[in-house]
């Protein structure tokens, strides 16, 4: 049999690879604050504490180099990357146009459940108020559902990066921005109950600070 024979079904992978596995963990390190900026990472130390050998962690690194939470310098170091206020403002930016895209789309093609979770999302995220681990978690767990629902598989491809963004928006101090923010959210949280895919993008292009009077929160992230 050919190697490419278009002939024969092809398998199911059975479950994650292990590599995508410690990708994730460290990932999520890095976003908890677990490994810190400016942390040297050495692939045996992770793999020792991971339970694995040093192939998978290996691979998890260059994606992490790939996606921008780590840094590499051959032969020197391999660590955790510092975010400078300028690349946060990049990021930040970089979130708002990709959100704001996917909320598009998710606003036109969620079915009626899929809308009810969008809310209900929304709906915790101004539950969480000041508390910056609870809003967090609310926030991501709407951006994830958003990327899930928008209809396009091309933002699953980019599922590296959510994690770079995570890890600068975690830290966007809360406290005299939610004046700013939660009626944006309103307007948000009323855009997809409505099917309005245009509001729906615009609130979230104002949430970044990209268009608006949301400039507070770039600011925020320079500091």
């Amino acid at each position: 049999m050919s190697p490419l024979d278009f002939g024969a079904p092809l398998r199911p992978p059975q479950a994650p690879r292990l590599s995508d596995m410690v990708f994730d963990q460290i990932a999520e390190a890095i976003v908890h604050g677990e490994l810190k900026p400016g942390e040297g990472l050495r692939d045996q130390a992770l793999a020792d504490r991971l339970g694995v050998s040093r192939m998978p962690v290996r691979e998890a690194l260059l994606r992490l180099e790939r996606a921008g939470l780590v840094e590499t310098a051959a032969s020197r170091y391999t660590r955790v990357v510092e975010i400078t206020p300028e690349r946060a403002s990049e990021i930040v930016e970089y979130a708002g146009y990709l959100y704001g895209a996917a909320t598009r789309m998710a606003t036109r093609r969620m079915d009626d459940a899929q809308r009810e979770e969008a809310v209900r999302l929304l709906d915790a995220i101004v539950s969480a108020g000041t508390d910056r681990d609870a809003y967090f978690n609310a926030t991501r767990a709407f951006n994830r559902h958003i990327i899930a629902t928008c209809g396009n598989s091309n933002f699953k491809l980019r599922s590296d990066l959510l994690y770079t963004v995570d890890y600068v928006t975690r830290n966007i101090p809360l406290a005299g921005v939610l004046d700013a923010v939660l009626p944006l959210i309103a307007r948000l949280r009323r855009a997809i109950e409505e099917k309005d895919a245009d509001g729906a993008e615009a609130a979230v292009r104002e949430l970044h600070g990209i268009d608006g009077d949301l400039g507070e929160v770039a600011q925020r992230v320079r500091q």
